[in-house]
């Protein structure tokens, strides 16, 4: 996004791929098992880590990795990327296709998108433009200065079900207002014959990048007034 009159901006963008099972092992994840296997260098990691039998926790400069017995979660930014953008979706695949047997049941792919006002609007202005306005007898109590507007959306978007929640958010260290367009894209695998959900999830992992383009144009014409 740029700014050019009725666009909004972009402040902040988060991307997750969080695959879940009925039970996840951390206890295998450890540096050695990391670097042994071409995930994460051992050189690599940074701040606070964890390796134990309940969770392992790890990070980089680029990803956080959380991993427990429900799922495994990898958090990175998207928002002026430093670095391989590559090694989020290298890593979950990597896992997968390390990891067959264990009992996968879903793969989500997430955006989050933190998106200001243009220019030439102030937030509360925007908020009630862009959600706030229309016939529905709900918003006549909501007519006060200090309403703000979300939306929900939801819909199949290939073989994933996309789910769009636009919400006012405080966010940034100075707590700015802002809108938080969050797309989450769900597969869920528990049909899928057991021995062919790693491939298939990899075949899923692989689609981020488009479904990233998708999410952002969303949020382009979605924040648009």
């Amino acid at each position: 996004m740029t700014d050019n009159g009725d666009m909004s901006l972009v402040e902040n963008a988060i991307s997750g791929i969080v695959l879940t099972a009925q039970t996840f092992n951390p206890s295998i994840f450890t540096e050695t098992w990391l670097e042994q296997n071409d995930i994460i260098h051992a050189d690599d990691l940074v701040g606070l880590r964890i390796f134990s039998p309940d969770v392992a926790q790890f990070q980089t400069s680029e990803v956080q990795v959380l991993v427990i017995p429900p799922k495994m979660q990898i958090k990175f930014s998207i928002h002026e990327v430093v670095g391989d953008p590559e090694l989020p979706r290298k890593i979950a695949a990597q896992t997968v296709k390390l990891l067959p047997h264990t009992p996968y049941q879903a793969l989500g792919l997430n955006f989050d998108y933190f998106v200001a006002p243009p220019a030439d609007h102030d937030f509360v202005t925007y908020n009630r433009a862009l959600l706030g306005s229309g016939d529905y007898n709900l918003l006549q109590e909501f007519a006060s200065q200090d309403a703000k507007f979300g939306r929900y959306f939801s819909k199949d978007h290939g073989e994933a079900r996309l789910r769009l929640d636009i919400k006012p958010v405080k966010a940034g260290p100075d707590k700015k207002d802002l809108l938080q367009f969050s797309c989450n894209f769900h597969h869920d695998v528990a049909g899928v014959d057991p021995s062919e959900r790693g491939e298939k999830l990899i075949e899923l992992i692989d689609t981020w990048a488009s479904l990233r383009q998708y999410a952002q144009r969303l949020v382009d014409f979605g924040g648009e007034l």
